[in-house]
């Protein structure tokens, strides 16, 4: 038998299925039909029940989120269905009661956590890019911060909070010696200089503790599907510790990079107004979005530094005018 690690995406998940027809076998559910989703980060599967329900099996990838993380998904995601009416994905608890289970599948070389859930139906709304959906998404996040700002998280919840660009523990290459040949003397200095506008609004904005709650960070419009008009939030497997202002970056910047330059300021303008029309805007001042979204890309580049080094002297180009123009502006924007 071929090694895992040899073997194709398509061969990878082949194998992935085994496993996860494995883990329902621990579910009081029966399936008749289990099917590929898409191979992400994790590896995702659509199940058909006997009774025609369906289910998402999500296999984990091994080291990219922790039991905490995935216990602390579990805890808000059962306390938006328990106190809301957002619509998010219902957790299916295993036969013991639990939430996060693990199952094995031959040439596979290790056990998977896996989290089985509902199915939400619809489409994802990457597909709809409208500002009437972007006007409803600026809705999603201001109830999803409302709810957060009064839950009480239960014992062993994650105590991580997003406090800089490597919160997560992700090894910090892209200013290291291995990679100074991908920069030009200039285009370095602009890295650098960003780098401090990036580290000084962290530390303002951690100097108040008031208003840190739990966030989705990572709630960009592939992890959203409507339907019949409703939008359902997905994948609240990086729920961490930080502040509304750092949320909305992640996802305006995700919409920055999907849309063209003039579509962009219309759509971000949807999104506040339907965040404000439940509350209060939540930057501190003007462009502190704009300078987490900045520190967004500098987390991607240094994932391109340690994982597609080769890729880094070229992406250090395409980004340098962005961060040239949020110097000189205070707003990140394409041209």
């Amino acid at each position: 038998m071929k090694s895992f690690e040899s073997l194709s995406r398509r061969g990878q998940a082949s194998r992935l299925r085994t496993l996860a027809i494995n883990v329902l076998a621990q579910y009081a559910f029966d399936a008749a039909d289990v099917r590929l989703i898409g191979v992400y980060t994790n590896v995702l599967f659509c199940a058909r029940a006997v009774d025609g329900s369906t289910y998402v099996i999500r296999v984990c990838k091994p080291g990219w989120r922790t039991e905490t993380d995935l216990r602390s998904e579990v805890a808000w995601l059962r306390a938006l269905n328990r106190d809301t009416d957002i619509g998010v994905p219902q957790l299916q608890p295993a036969r013991n009661g639990d939430f996060v289970v693990e199952a094995r599948a031959g040439g596979v070389p290790e056990p998977r956590r896996c989290v089985v859930m509902s199915w939400i139906p619809g489409t994802s709304r990457g597909k709809r890019l409208a500002e009437a959906n972007l006007f409803k998404m600026g809705v999603l996040f201001a109830r999803l911060h409302e709810h957060a700002s009064s839950f009480s998280p239960p014992a062993g919840f994650t105590q991580r909070t997003m406090c800089n660009l490597y919160a997560r523990g992700e090894q910090d290459v892209l200013f290291g010696d291995d990679c100074r040949t991908a920069f030009t003397p200039r285009n370095r200095d602009v890295f650098e200089q960003v780098r401090a506008r990036v580290d000084a609004a962290y530390r303002q904005r951690y100097a108040d503790p008031a208003g840190l709650r739990v966030i989705h960070y990572d709630l960009w419009h592939g992890n959203i599907k409507i339907h019949r008009g409703h939008l359902h939030p997905l994948d609240f497997e990086d729920t961490v510790w930080g502040y509304p202002v750092q949320d909305l970056a992640m996802a305006l910047q995700d919409l920055m990079l999907e849309v063209k330059p003039d579509e962009y300021e219309p759509f971000q303008r949807a999104v506040r107004a339907g965040y404000e029309s439940r509350g209060a805007w939540p930057e501190t001042y003007d462009g502190q979005i704009d300078t987490f979204r900045a520190g967004r890309m500098l987390w991607t580049s240094n994932y391109v530094a340690r994982f597609e080094h080769e890729h880094l002297r070229g992406f250090v180009e395409k980004v340098t005018p962005l961060f040239e123009r949020f110097l000189e502006t205070g707003r990140l924007r394409k041209s």
